[in-house]
């Protein structure tokens, strides 16, 4: 039973449920303690610290959720000969996420990541370092990735990654909110898609030097 667990459990479910229905700035600490049905309206500056700390708990408690199912694909592609498949990467590193749902069968945690980058997101090295010894599994389908892009700038290569990872939490987003008379293709269409193109972005060569990236670049260069 949901009331029967630990304090902790409690507010860590509460915070990722507040935080991707209203973003992470819009949610009090109050709020979360009185969702989590705990007492004390300071249960999350006790247990946590601070709201740093709640979302560090809320990305880890999800990370090492599913880094057993990512140490099973892993294995699995290894005895097989499939690591250095991007597919088969990128495999683990996004589905284990589809099955993060809640009684509504929508993603709380795609929502919740996605606010999580447009107003925290200079926290993640920080998070990432915090959970290091719990998502060992993560950090190797991590490496795995970065191996294919030879060539790529370290710091290129993280952010592709890490995009290809907001493509997957921007499509669970959006069906979430989809009315189901606009669900014309299945969500497991729309996620195959995500994933070629996912696996077009990593496979990117080095960037082109010359491309425009402003109005009056691309007006010299195309006009």
């Amino acid at each position: 039973m949901r009331h029967a667990e630990p304090p902790m459990v409690r507010l860590v479910r509460a915070a990722e449920t507040l935080f991707a229905a209203r973003g992470i700035d819009a949610v009090s600490m109050r709020e979360i303690a009185t969702a989590a049905r705990c007492g004390d309206t300071n249960a999350v500056t006790y247990y946590f610290g601070s709201k740093d700390g709640l979302l560090a708990a809320v990305f880890g408690a999800r990370v090492e959720q599913m880094d057993p199912i990512r140490g099973r694909m892993l294995a699995q592609a290894e005895a097989n000969g499939h690591l250095r498949d991007p597919m088969a990467l990128l495999g683990m590193l996004l589905l284990p996420q589809l099955d993060l749902k809640d009684e509504a069968g929508a993603h709380p945690y795609a929502h919740f990541l996605l606010h999580f980058a447009t107003q925290y997101w200079s926290l993640t090295s920080s998070l990432f370092a915090a959970v290091e010894d719990r998502a060992q599994n993560l950090f190797r389908v991590i490496g795995h990735l970065r191996a294919l892009m030879e060539g790529v700038h370290p710091d290129v290569a993280r952010n592709r990654i890490l995009l290809c990872n907001m493509m997957l939490q921007s499509l669970l987003v959006r069906w979430d909110h989809m009315p189901p008379e606009d669900r014309t293709v299945p969500l497991e269409a729309h996620v195959r898609d995500v994933m070629m193109s996912a696996r077009a972005s990593l496979l990117a060569p080095p960037g082109e030097t010359d491309l425009p990236v402003s109005v009056e670049a691309w007006l010299a260069r195309y006009c």
